[in-house]
């Protein structure tokens, strides 16, 4: 709570460029005298912190509690049973198909098959992009049009930089495919990450020129799918 309540002091200095400095006197408002005060101010809290610094120390933090819950959940081995990944994703959602979601683990996924923590890191990345990739998503739903395992992948690529192993993505589509005809139920997928993302601990975006470039391409996916509208083409 006490970590949540720093980090909430950052939701107004999002627009702070990597060179932004803070100090600790700014902080003292906010009632919490911890060590990571000190780790961030030293003792005297005179001490100042560069918003690039922060967000190193925030990506730091996530990357320590992905390993904690991949050990977590996959009983301390170095691989996840694809059974544990779906305990994983659906463990903070009541989603209304979640019965659905398990028998489709049931019925789908075969006993043995594993994700690296490599690839749980990489899933887990994805999900700090979510506005983006859901833009991207919204091309293809405009007219109602199915979501392929292709289309779903490049989506995740040009909207967030990154590229799921197709072993996860076989995984998710396993999972959130409701129906069986190897599309994705990408609407209730979303719901599923989004409550995960609802636990305090999401990186502050990043700004300076990255978060420039960041903006131009979430513009320019807005832009495009404008265009589709009115010639009926996909971007992708």
């Amino acid at each position: 709570i006490q970590l949540q309540r720093i980090i909430g002091k950052e939701d107004d200095l999002k627009t702070a460029g990597d060179e932004t400095v803070f100090q600790g006197a700014k902080l003292e408002g906010c009632g919490v005298n911890t060590m990571l005060l000190v780790h961030f101010f030293g003792k005297e809290g005179k001490e100042k912190l560069r918003y690039s610094e922060f967000f190193r120390f925030m990506e730091n933090l996530q990357t320590e509690v992905q390993e904690m819950e991949f050990i977590k959940f996959s009983k301390g081995l170095n691989v996840m049973r694809k059974e544990d990944f779906a305990e994983w994703l659906l463990y903070f959602t009541d989603e209304e198909n979640n019965e659905i979601y398990w028998q489709n683990v049931k019925d789908r996924i075969e006993a043995g098959e594993n994700i690296r923590l490599e690839e749980f890191k990489t899933f887990c990345k994805f999900t700090n992009n979510l506005e983006d990739f859901s833009i991207a998503m919204k091309m293809f739903t405009v007219a109602n049009r199915p979501v392929k395992r292709a289309e779903f992948k490049r989506a995740v690529k040009v909207a967030t930089g990154q590229e799921l192993s197709d072993n996860v993505l076989d995984t998710i589509f396993k999972i959130f495919d409701l129906d069986g005809d190897d599309c994705l139920s990408h609407s209730e997928f979303l719901g599923v990450l989004r409550n995960r993302m609802h636990r305090g601990l999401r990186v502050p975006q990043q700004q300076g020129v990255q978060g420039y470039w960041k903006c131009v391409k979430r513009e320019s996916i807005k832009g495009a799918k404008e265009v589709w509208k009115q010639i009926g083409k996909s971007p992708f």
